[in-house]
C-alpha cells in the first residue's frame, strides 16, 4: 500500500507543473496577441517601476484604508512564497519519511521562518475568511463589496490556504516526533519550537505507523496543492488565484512609473501602437475601423494583463459612486466583463465570426450601455485597485469606440458636443459673453489683445473656463477670484473671447476628435501669446492644461488657484478676518461659521491637491472646518465628471443628493468646493431641499469675504 503513494504524489506533480506550464504560455501568447501601446509608454524607467512593483509587494499601501485586511492579507502572501519549499519537503517524505531538505533542513533559522509563517499563514487565511464571510452575507446585497463576486473561486483558494498551512504545521509535528526517535532528538526542540507539542500527541504510535502518518499527510499536501494547480490552470479568469503571479508585472507595466494611479491625463488615442491625429489628412483609412475599444481583439497587451490581474475583491464597487446610488456600473462587474469576453474569445487576436462587441451585445458577458455611461470617471476605483488594474482607461477606450465608431451615445450629449462644435463651450452660448461675468467689479480686467499687448506685462494668465464664463456660480468664482488678485497686486490679464472650451467634457465622453479640435486651437491661441504661467479656477480646466495638452505642444506651468491664493496668503499679500457668525443657537448663543470641504475629484483624486483649499479655509479667523466621512482620497464624486454634468441621471439616488447628504451630516452651514462643476452639482442638490439653508460657496468667494467683512458673497 506504502508504495503507491510516490507513484500518485509523482502523478499529481506531473499534472499539476504540466497544465500550469501549459496556461503560463497561453497567458504569454494570448498578452501578445494584444494590440500595441504607445513605444515605451510602459517600460519607460525601468528603476523606478522595480522600485514601485517592491514598494507594493512588501507595504501593501493600497490595502492601508483596511489594515486588518492588510495585514492578513501581507501574513498570507509571504507564507505561500515561504512555504514552497515544504511541497518538495513532502514530496520527499512519499519516498522516506525522514527526508530532509539539503543543506537548509536541519537550519535552525530556516525551521523558525517555515513555522511563524505557517502559523502566520493560518492566521491570516482565518481572518481573511473571517472577512468576507461578514462581507459577503446576502443581507447586505448591492452593498457587499463581494456583490456579483465568484465566491466558489476564493474559497476555493482560501480553503487550499488553509488546509496546506494546517498540513504544514501537522507534517512539522509528525517530523518533531520522528526527530524524537532518533539520535538528532537532542535538537529536536531547537528545530520544532511551535509544534513539538503536535509531536508529542503520538507518542505511543509504533515507528511504522508514524511513518504512515508522514507519507499520508505528505501526500494530502501534495494532492491539495496541485489540484489547487489543476483548477486555476483550467479557470484563466480566475483573478483571486492568478493575481499572486500576475500583479508583479502588471503593476510594473503600470502607466506611472512612481506607482501613482493612472488618474490626471488621459493618454491620447492609439491604434497599433501609434498615436492618432484625427485632424491629420494623411491617417489611413483602416485606422478609422478600430477607434477605440470595441472588440476583444482590440485590447492591448496590457489592458489583458490588467484584466486577468483582477482578483474581485470588490474594493473598488465598494467605492464606486454609481454604484452606492443604485446604477448599473460596478467597475469591478465591468472589468470581469471585459476580462471574460477576451477569454471567451480567445486566441484573444483573433476576430473570426465568433468576436461579439464588447458593449452592448448579446454575450451575457458583455458590458451593457447604461453601465457604461454612468461613469463619472472619478477614479476612485484605479485610486483603490491593490493590484494596479486601470478601470478609467478601459471606460474611455469603450466610449471611445461607441462615440467615434458607432455613433451610440445618450442623446443629451449630442447636444453638448453640438454646443462645443458650433460654439466652442457646452453651454451653447455665443463666445461675446466670455466676458459678461466681469460685470459688477470695480475695476478693470486686463485683455489680452485689447488692454494687455503681451503676457509678457502680467504675472499670470487666468484661464477662466466656460463654467467661470457662462454659469452663475462659476461667474460668481471668478469675480471672486479676480478681486483677490486685484487686492494682493498680482497682475493677471485673460483671453476674453478668444477662450474655448478646454475639451475636457468631449475627452471624458469619448469624442476625442472634439477634444483634439479644441485642444489643438487652444494651444496655438496660447502659444502665439506666449503664455507660460496660467492659473485656473476649473479642476477640469486644470487637469486638461496642465497634463494632457503636452502632445498638442502646449507645456505651461500650470496653478490652481487654491495654490496661488494659499501662497498669497501665506506671503502676507492676503489678509483673511472672521466670516460673520451664524444664527443664534437655541440657546441664544452665537455660532462660529462652520465649513465642510468637498474635494473635487480631478483636483484631489486625480491631481493629488488637497492641501491648498484647506490651507486657505484654515486661515480665516473664526472659520471652523468639519471634515467629511468621506474626504480627502476618500472623497465622493458629485456626479458631474466623465461629461455626466450634461447628462439625466435616470436610476437609483442623484449623486449630487447623495453628496449633499453626507454634507448635511456634517452640520456645517456651508459647503465649501474649489471647482464650478461641484458647485453647479451641490448647489442644485442643495436648492432641491428648500430647508436646508446651507450655503455652496468656492474657497475664493469665502476667503474674500473674510477680507471684504462684507460676509458671504
Amino acid at each position: 500500500m506504502w508504495y503507491a503513494l510516490p507513484v500518485i504524489g509523482l502523478l499529481a506533480t506531473v499534472v499539476g507543473w504540466s497544465l500550469l506550464a501549459w496556461r503560463v504560455t497561453s497567458y504569454v501568447r494570448g498578452f501578445r496577441a494584444g494590440a500595441a501601446e504607445l513605444p515605451g509608454s510602459r517600460t519607460a524607467r525601468p528603476g523606478a517601476r522595480t522600485a514601485t512593483m517592491l514598494r507594493e509587494f512588501l507595504a501593501h499601501t493600497r490595502l492601508r484604508r483596511k489594515p486588518l485586511v492588510a495585514v492578513a492579507h501581507w501574513l498570507t502572501m509571504l507564507s505561500f512564497l515561504v512555504l514552497v519549499l515544504t511541497l518538495a519537503q513532502a514530496t520527499g517524505q512519499l519516498f522516506s519519511p525522514s527526508f530532509e531538505l539539503p543543506v537548509i533542513g536541519h537550519f535552525a533559522p530556516y525551521a523558525w521562518l517555515t513555522e511563524f509563517f505557517a502559523w502566520a499563514g493560518l492566521l491570516g487565511i482565518l481572518v481573511l475568511i473571517a472577512v468576507r464571510l461578514v462581507a459577503s452575507r446576502a443581507s447586505l446585497g448591492r452593498g457587499s463589496r463581494f456583490f456579483g463576486s465568484h465566491q466558489w473561486r476564493a474559497r476555493y483558494v482560501e480553503a487550499t490556504i488553509l488546509l496546506v498551512c494546517v498540513a504544514v504545521l501537522w507534517l512539522r509535528g509528525l517530523e518533531a516526533a520522528l526527530s524524537e526517535r532518533g539520535a538528532e532528538s537532542a535538537s529536536a526542540e531547537l528545530l520544532f519550537p511551535s509544534t513539538a507539542w503536535i509531536g508529542s500527541l503520538y507518542g505511543g504510535v509504533t515507528d511504522a505507523a508514524l511513518d504512515g502518518w508522514i507519507g499520508c499527510l505528505a501526500l494530502f499536501k501534495i494532492l491539495v496543492s496541485y489540484a489547487w494547480m489543476v483548477v486555476v490552470s483550467l479557470t484563466p479568469t480566475m483573478g483571486v488565484a492568478w493575481h499572486r503571479f500576475l500583479a508583479f508585472p502588471n503593476l510594473w507595466f503600470a502607466k506611472r512609473p512612481d506607482g501613482a494611479p493612472a488618474l490626471g491625463g488621459l493618454e491620447p488615442l492609439v491604434v497599433g501602437g501609434q498615436a492618432v491625429d484625427l485632424n491629420d489628412p494623411a491617417t489611413p483609412d483602416d485606422v478609422y475601423e478600430h477607434l477605440g475599444v470595441g472588440y476583444a481583439a482590440e485590447l492591448t497587451w496590457r489592458d489583458l494583463l490588467s484584466l486577468t490581474t483582477c482578483t474581485e475583491c470588490g474594493r473598488c464597487q465598494e467605492v464606486c459612486p454609481a454604484w452606492a446610488t443604485g446604477k448599473a456600473l460596478s467597475p469591478k462587474l465591468l472589468v470581469g466583463a471585459l476580462r471574460d469576453h477576451a477569454w471567451a474569445e480567445w486566441p484573444v487576436g483573433s476576430m473570426g465570426d465568433a468576436a461579439t462587441p464588447l458593449v452592448g451585445g448579446d454575450a451575457p458577458w458583455a458590458v451593457s450601455p447604461e453601465a457604461l455611461w454612468a461613469c463619472t470617471t472619478c477614479g476612485a476605483c484605479t485610486a483603490i485597485c491593490p493590484v494596479g488594474v486601470e478601470h478609467v482607461d478601459h471606460v474611455i477606450d469603450l466610449r471611445r469606440r461607441q462615440v467615434l465608431g458607432e455613433a451610440e451615445f445618450p442623446a443629451e450629449l449630442g447636444g453638448a458636443f453640438r454646443n462645443l462644435e458650433r460654439r466652442q463651450n457646452p453651454w451653447g452660448l455665443p463666445g461675446k459673453k466670455r466676458l459678461d461675468w466681469t460685470a459688477g467689479l470695480d475695476f478693470d480686467v486686463p485683455v489680452l489683445g485689447e488692454t494687455v499687448a503681451s503676457l509678457a506685462e502680467v504675472d499670470y494668465l487666468y484661464w477662466v473656463g466656460c463654467a467661470g464664463a457662462f454659469d452663475d456660480r462659476g461667474q460668481a468664482t471668478a469675480r471672486a477670484f479676480a478681486e483677490l488678485l486685484h487686492r494682493a497686486g498680482v497682475s493677471f490679464a485673460v483671453l476674453g473671447t478668444a477662450e474655448c472650451c478646454t475639451g475636457d467634457p468631449a475627452r471624458r465622453a469619448g469624442n476625442e476628435s472634439l477634444f483634439g479640435d479644441l485642444a489643438a486651437g487652444n494651444v496655438e491661441v496660447l502659444n502665439q501669446a506666449g503664455a507660460t504661467k496660467i492659473v485656473v479656477t476649473c479642476a477640469h480646466c486644470f487637469n486638461s492644461l496642465a497634463g494632457e495638452y503636452g502632445p498638442f505642444g502646449g507645456h505651461y506651468e500650470v496653478v490652481h488657484h487654491t495654490e496661488l491664493l494659499a501662497d498669497l496668503v501665506e506671503a502676507g499679500r492676503l489678509t483673511p478676518g472672521d466670516l460673520p457668525d451664524e444664527p443664534l443657537d437655541a440657546h441664544g448663543r452665537s455660532v462660529k461659521p462652520s465649513v465642510t470641504y468637498q474635494d473635487p475629484c480631478y483636483l484631489g483624486r486625480h491631481n493629488g491637491k488637497y492641501a491648498a483649499p484647506r490651507r486657505v479655509l484654515g486661515a480665516i479667523g473664526n472659520l471652523e472646518l468639519t471634515e467629511m466621512a468621506s474626504a480627502g482620497p476618500n472623497s465622493v464624486c458629485c456626479g458631474a465628471g466623465g461629461g455626466r454634468m450634461w447628462l439625466e441621471e435616470t436610476e437609483g439616488t442623484r449623486l449630487n443628493q447623495r453628496r449633499a447628504d453626507q454634507a448635511a451630516a456634517t452640520g456645517a452651514g456651508t459647503i465649501a468646493t474649489a471647482c464650478p462643476f461641484c458647485a453647479v452639482m451641490l448647489g442644485d442638490a442643495v436648492a432641491a431641499d428648500s430647508g436646508s439653508g446651507t450655503q455652496v460657496k468656492d474657497v475664493a468667494q469665502l476667503l474674500l469675504a473674510s477680507i471684504a467683512g462684507e460676509g458671504t458673497p
